[in-house]
């Protein structure tokens, strides 16, 4: 998605007009955020949605403006669309009322869906689910370190001669290295003819994050597959169904 494209979002910290080029948003062709030290009536800054109030909770709503630019919505911004009650604390694990309440917020929720490493039945290990998932579940988080693009390239000389790479792109100028500090979700394995998995990158609360989603439904004790390719990860030791 436009993420691909996008640097990674620093505050603009000026006097004067949004609109001109001593501001960063302006300069990195985005909008103002939350944390822009401009003040809230500037004409960049995004306000959230107000969904609830209009057409219902949030999620493939082609009228939320948070899941129209690949974003989840944000608890302080988004008016009524209940991403608030959904990610409190209190209400973590409150699947009732996650149903009736904004959906667009699963990464910053972190529920993860349950998921079980074994051997693949291709090649070497895979991940299997362990509850039945419906189509557009969140399933979990692709984590790992965030390094710059010089840096996955540096380690990616290494990766390959270790028969091992974990890079996933994450913006215009960052990748994610899940080879040291990631977690389960590196060992799906890809299927460019029946993957059962898609990957976002969404910008939470100004920050860009990998989301992993059902792309149909999914039965528990079937392995989990998406397309590397699609998604811009490589991993060339990894078995491929085309």
């Amino acid at each position: 998605n436009s993420h691909y494209k996008r640097p990674p979002f620093v505050p603009c910290n000026h006097q004067g007009s949004c609109e001109e080029a001593h501001c960063q948003c302006f300069r990195d062709g985005v909008q103002c955020e939350k944390t822009c030290a401009c003040p809230p009536s500037c004409g960049r800054r995004f306000d959230g949605c107000n969904c609830a109030a209009k057409h219902g909770a949030c999620w493939k709503r082609e009228r939320c403006p948070c899941f129209l630019l690949h974003r989840e919505c944000d608890p302080d911004l988004c008016a009524r669309c209940g991403a608030d009650e959904v990610l409190d604390p209190a209400n973590r694990y409150d699947n009732e009322l996650v149903s009736t309440k904004c959906a667009n917020v699963g990464i910053q929720r972190n529920v993860a869906r349950r998921t079980l490493l074994g051997q693949s039945q291709v090649a070497g290990f895979g991940l299997y689910i362990g509850e039945d998932v419906k189509v557009d579940d969140f399933l979990g988080e692709y984590t790992g370190e965030i390094v710059t693009k010089n840096e996955a390239e540096r380690r990616e000389e290494i990766y390959e001669h270790q028969h091992k790479l974990f890079i996933f792109t994450l913006n215009k100028e960052q990748d994610i290295d899940a080879t040291r500090a990631g977690n389960k979700f590196r060992f799906l394995n890809s299927s460019r003819a029946d993957p059962n998995v898609y990957t976002k990158v969404l910008l939470c609360n100004t920050a860009h994050r990998v989301g992993l989603y059902a792309k149909s439904n999914i039965k528990a004790g079937e392995e989990l597959f998406f397309d590397y390719g699609y998604m811009h990860i490589f991993l060339p030791f990894a078995f491929l169904i085309c």
